[in-house]
C-alpha cells in the first residue's frame, strides 16, 4: 500500500504486531511519520523522519554503543549500527523484510571527531534526540539541524520541558520504563551518546554501558 500510495486508510500512531521469533520474541512497531516536508529534498538532510516511517513502540533487547567506552567514529562506526541491521533486522519476517528501504542517516560527532557522520544505506536505525523533541536546540549535537521532529511525537507534543517529555517513554520486557539509546554524540565530550531516559527526559549513557534498543526504519 505505501508503494502505491494507497495509505489513506492508515494514520500516525497506529500499531501491528511483529514477531522477532524465539530470541526477541513479539513487539509492536507504530507507524511514527508519513509526511516528507521540503526540507527532507535536501541532499545533506538525514531521511530519517521523511516519508513512511515505523518505529518499535517498546525497548526490545538492551546493547552497548561500543565494546570500549568510546564515542570515537560516532554511529557510523558503532557496534550498535552492525547490530541492529544484522541481528535484529534479520530476525524480521521476510515479508517485512521485502518492504524496509533504506535510508540515509546524518548523526552528530563526539570531540575525538570533527565532521558528523553520514550513514548511506541503514535498514534499521536509532533516532536522533531532534526527531523526538520539538524543541531541541542542544548546540553539542552537531547534527541538530540536518533532521527533523516525526509526526508522531509532534502529535504528541513531546518537547524537552518535564510536563511534555513523557510521550517519549519506552518500557523494557518487563513493563517498566526504562533507558533506550539514541544514535547522535554531544560534541564536547569523547565516551557518551544521546539517550532517553525512564521519564522520557533527554539524557547521556556511556558508549559501553548497554541501554535499550528501540530502532525505526522506512517503508517504501
Amino acid at each position: 500500500n505505501v508503494k502505491t500510495g494507497n495509505t489513506s486508510k492508515y494514520n500516525v500512531g497506529d500499531e501491528k504486531e511483529v514477531d522477532l521469533g524465539t530470541t526477541y520474541g513479539k513487539h509492536k512497531v507504530r507507524i511514527a511519520n508519513m509526511s516528507t516536508p521540503n526540507e527532507c529534498n535536501d541532499s545533506n538532510f538525514s531521511q530519517s523522519a521523511c516519508g513512511f516511517v515505523v518505529e518499535f513502540t517498546d525497548i526490545i533487547t538492551s546493547h552497548v554503543m561500543k565494546p570500549t567506552n568510546t564515542n570515537k567514529g560516532g554511529w557510523l562506526n558503532s557496534q550498535m549500527k552492525t547490530f541492529i541491521n544484522n541481528d535484529i533486522y534479520n530476525s524480521l519476517p521476510q515479508e517485512l523484510k521485502n518492504v524496509i528501504i533504506t535510508t540515509k542517516t546524518v548523526s552528530g560527532h563526539g570531540s575525538e571527531d570533527t565532521n558528523n557522520f553520514t550513514s548511506p544505506e541503514d535498514k534499521l536505525y536509532l533516532l536522533a534526540p531532534k526527531e523526538i523533541y520539538s524543541d531541541w536546540s542542544n548546540q553539542y549535537d552537531k547534527a541538530r539541524d540536518k533532521t527533523r521532529q516525526l509526526d508522531y511525537y509532534k502529535i504528541k507534543g513531546v518537547t524537552t520541558n518535564s510536563k511534555d517529555w513523557n510521550g517519549a517513554i519506552k518500557k523494557n520486557s518487563e513493563g517498566t520504563d526504562d533507558w533506550w539509546s539514541l544514535r547522535s554524540t554531544d560534541s564536547r565530550g569523547n565516551t557518551g551518546f544521546y539517550a532517553v531516559n525512564y521519564s522520557g527526559n533527554w539524557d547521556y549513557g556511556n558508549a559501553d554501558i548497554a541501554h535499550g534498543v528501540s530502532p525505526a526504519f522506512r517503508i517504501g
